[in-house]
């Protein structure tokens, strides 16, 4: 059924996301660019020219070449051209059908039995929130639609009345949003570790630190690149709040690299295998975004990388939300059914959860 709007996500100026998208996919099935610029119904100078600008853009090969020009060779997808493909593939399904919620409710004054939830990145891309909400939708016939986004960018999204609930792992902006009166409970639901990654070869010698504040001191010592997600999210938010500890102001070093608008914790990982260099992830994106990079867990354990996701529902004196459907979402979430969920995810493919229940 034609819906009459598309959504597209454009990687910046010139570079049309829709186009680079049909490309990729493309690619990834038939193993050639000419097939895939025919498909696009783009020419095949026009098709390099975009590959060549994306890949200059975002400092990664996409795509590897074999000799045969236009009428023969191949192209295949590298680790992070698939990468990208699956995060547009995301992002564009993601969105549309948040904005098939909005168009349907538009002259709604309720959306009724539908529920936005604005996320950080993490339960997004490792697949969890996907489990949580078919499992809810089965239990009490409520779709969960989610935005993700950095927290700092979830909590933006719930101001601008654009979320019923937000999911995120930021402290320190969680206490804000309640003490404004925003949220009506902040409920804790699981949680992971943060942990220092680098270099195999480990060039600033962190891994013998005894606290990531030290091996912070070491790196910045030693003058060791490090890659930050400069992008107000959790984990950007505690990796400032680690630098301080450590007494450093990194910004503006040549050393310190601020990386935005890289696709969440797996552009920084591709970026930090790329340099090489450290930088501070979460152990589930490590574990499900490291394949094909070569960085190593190098600090772990140390008790302020614990990571805390909450739910907050919004209060409806703020903004026009179902607070009492977000409300009894939390309570599942927080419940022996999502938790249940929640210690199950991932110990087949790793050997032990993604997430811990907060039980």
């Amino acid at each position: 059924m034609d819906r009459g709007w598309e959504v597209t996500v454009n990687l910046g100026e010139g570079l049309p996301g829709k186009e680079l998208l049909q490309l990729l996919s493309s690619i990834k099935e038939a193993g050639s660019l000419n097939r895939a610029a025919r498909e696009a119904g783009l020419s095949y100078r026009y098709a390099w020219g975009l590959l060549n600008k994306v890949e200059e853009t975002l400092g990664q090969r996409l795509v590897l070449r074999k000799a045969g020009g236009m009428a023969g060779g191949g192209t295949t997808l590298t680790d992070a051209g698939r990468r990208l493909l699956e995060y547009l593939l995301a992002l564009q399904r993601e969105t549309s059908l948040q904005m098939g919620a909005v168009l349907a409710g538009a002259n709604q004054d309720k959306r009724g039995g539908q529920l936005v939830l604005a996320s950080s990145m993490e339960p997004v891309v490792t697949g969890l929130l996907e489990v949580l909400e078919q499992a809810y939708l089965l239990q009490s016939g409520t779709v969960l639609r989610h935005v993700a986004a950095g927290s700092g960018q979830a909590f933006a999204l719930a101001r601008a009345g654009r979320a019923d609930l937000v999911l995120t792992h930021a402290p320190e902006l969680e206490e804000k949003f309640m003490d404004e009166g925003w949220g009506t409970r902040r409920v804790p639901v699981m949680v992971n570790d943060y942990v220092l990654v680098g270099p195999v070869a480990d060039p600033a010698g962190i891994c013998a630190a005894n606290a990531v504040v030290q091996a912070l001191q070491k790196m910045a010592a030693r003058r060791a690149f490090f890659v930050s997600r400069a992008d107000s999210s959790g984990t950007h938010l505690l990796e400032m709040k680690l630098w301080r500890e450590a007494g450093i102001v990194p910004a503006g070093e040549p050393w310190y690299k601020e990386c935005r608008n890289v696709l969440g914790s797996y552009g920084v990982l591709q970026q930090a295998s790329q340099l090489p260099a450290y930088t501070l992830v979460d152990r589930s994106s490590f574990l499900t975004g490291n394949g094909g990079t070569a960085l190593k867990v190098c600090v772990e354990g140390d008790a302020v990388l614990e990571n805390i996701f909450s739910v907050i529902p919004v209060s409806r004196t703020k903004a026009p939300v179902d607070q009492e459907e977000a409300e009894q979402f939390a309570d599942w979430l927080a419940g022996p059914a999502a938790q249940k969920i929640i210690d199950g995810f991932g110990r087949q493919s790793f050997g032990y959860p993604l997430f811990r229940p907060r039980w």
